[in-house]
């Protein structure tokens, strides 16, 4: 039955045409598009047009509008401007009729736009309900919304709307553009080969096409238009061992922490304060592997990923990036340099891989305005002069190797380590430049490091805590029998050394 409206009152009715034939539209909805109300359709590019042309409907569409405007949000100012003002000026007995694709409220953002200025402007906008295309493509999947279920609009959404956990419909997947776009932000959650369903005309006869694909190849088909959806099935943690929000819960708790309700130590933090606790949690973690100590590990890169979440916290409070652009910036890049994996490059070898790497981060540079030779930039201009001494020194040595500045082999190395010993001793003995001819000498031995495959900077890290694990040995064997340093000579601790050595440590 056909809702009565008052002929004293400016009104606009909005109804849904359904997602396919003329089948599916609803009673209610065809006695209002038989009557003699003035009718516009949002669009005529829509399955159930000819059906109803062929059975007189008369209306006008507002399709001119999509090639004179240069956006959507442009196009959907115009439509509910044309809508309000032959409102206002229609006869009071007259209906304005908006016809849009579907339910007027499930992906419209001209209906939501027309409800707020026809309240403002005092026109009363009606809606009537009509089958919406979810209905349809639940209905193609056969799927339960009441398991979880997010729809959401390919053209606008942020990554944080994301639930992974749910079943998720993309609407407005119109062309290959967007379905690569939605590709790229889903690979921050999914893994490539995730399932992924493309479906084109749902529940229309004769059109309806549904493909099944991985996430990492959904931008392959030619099937996009306006009538396509894409469903991405949810990710389970007990079958992917991963959650979809993994770093939620810590973010919450640093933007917590860094609220004026939070606390004083965290809020005075900066990105400078955090220098030296970032460095120190990374030394833990090569603690903990050299120790083989898994349990520790754990524990350990949970410390270092809390950095790394309080410094992306830091720069959301300025507006610079957050924790998700970080996610987001190593994926891309993991992706990128990786085409032997995510595209249709084919290697050999880790070596093959290593030259590719190197070639696409030349490659991202030129991008980014920074190719080789502008501005005559140094060969050493990109160092990262925060390292510590031994690893800046190991980067250097590479970059001066990439270029051919560099022995042949290691024999020149030991040459110069040896040579560099003697001039250190010399000038031990003249009390001059000991410090320099020392520095030398560790660039030396840094030198025949990266020659033998050997991090130089994890080397000395390990046989600091080789010396620290001895030495607690001694201390704890003069403790147990009571003996005071003073009380030892370097002959007996010697011995105690070598005990700890046979004991492992």
């Amino acid at each position: 039955m056909v809702r009565r409206w008052n002929p004293a009152l400016k009104e606009i009715m909005v109804v849904g045409l359904g997602p396919g034939g003329i089948e599916q539209l609803t009673g209610q909805v065809w006695q209002v598009l038989k009557s003699d109300a003035e009718k516009h359709f949002r669009t005529a590019v829509h399955p159930v047009v000819e059906e109803l042309k062929k059975r007189g409907i008369r209306f006008t569409s507002f399709d001119d509008l999509y090639e004179e405007k240069a956006s959507f949000e442009e196009v959907y100012d115009e439509i509910v401007e044309k809508l309000i003002t032959r409102a206002r000026a229609a006869e009071e007995d007259k209906l304005i009729v908006y016809a849009v694709p579907g339910h007027p409220l499930v992906g419209e953002r001209s209906v939501q736009m027309l409800l707020r200025e026809g309240e403002k402007y005092g026109i009363k906008v009606t809606v009537v309900p009509g089958v919406s295309f979810i209905d349809t493509v639940l209905n193609v999947l056969c799927l339960d919304p009441t398991e979880g279920l997010l729809v959401i609009d390919a053209l606008s959404f942020d990554s944080g709307d994301i639930i992974t956990g749910h079943h998720i419909v993309f609407s407005q997947v119109y062309k290959r553009l967007v379905a690569s776009d939605l590709k790229l932000v889903l690979l921050e959650m999914y893994p490539p080969e995730h399932p992924a369903t493309v479906v084109r005309a749902a529940g229309v006869a004769g059109e309806e096409e549904v493909v099944e694909t991985v996430l990492c190849e959904l931008d392959h088909f030619e099937l996009f238009d306006h009538l396509t959806s894409v469903y991405i099935s949810p990710l389970r943690k007990k079958q992917h061992n991963m959650s979809g929000y993994p770093l939620d819960p810590l973010v919450e708790v640093l933007e917590k922490l860094l609220s004026p309700q939070g606390c004083p130590w965290d809020r005075q933090q900066t990105h400078f304060t955090l220098k030296e606790c970032l460095l120190e949690e990374t030394y833990e973690v090569i603690e903990a592997i050299d120790n083989e100590d898994m349990s520790e590990l754990c524990e350990e890169l949970g410390d270092v990923l809390l950095q790394v979440v309080f410094h992306s916290a830091l720069a959301q409070e300025r507006g610079d990036f957050d924790c998700n652009d970080v996610v987001r910036v190593v994926t891309e890049k993991m992706i990128r340099r990786h085409p032997h994996v995510f595209g249709s490059i084919s290697v050999k070898d880790s070596g093959e891989v290593l030259k590719n790497w190197e070639i696409i981060k030349a490659e991202e540079k030129r991008e980014n305005g920074k190719k080789q030779g502008e501005d005559r930039k140094s060969v050493l201009s990109n160092l990262n002069r925060a390292l510590p001494a031994l690893m800046l020194a190991e980067e250097v040595q590479k970059k001066a190797k990439k270029v051919g500045f560099d022995w042949e082999d290691a024999e020149g190395a030991w040459d110069k380590v040896f040579e560099e010993i003697d001039e250190l001793k010399e000038a031990c003995r003249e009390k001059i430049n000991m410090e320099e001819e020392l520095g030398d000498l560790l660039f030396a031995v840094v030198n025949i490091a990266r020659f033998i495959g050997v991090s130089s900077e994890a080397a000395l890290i390990k046989t600091v805590h080789k010396f620290i694990r001895r030495f607690n040995y001694i201390e704890n064997s003069l403790w147990e029998q009571n003996i005071k340093w003073e009380q030892t000579n370097l002959e007996m601790l010697d011995i105690l050394w070598e005990k700890a050595k046979k004991t492992g440590l």
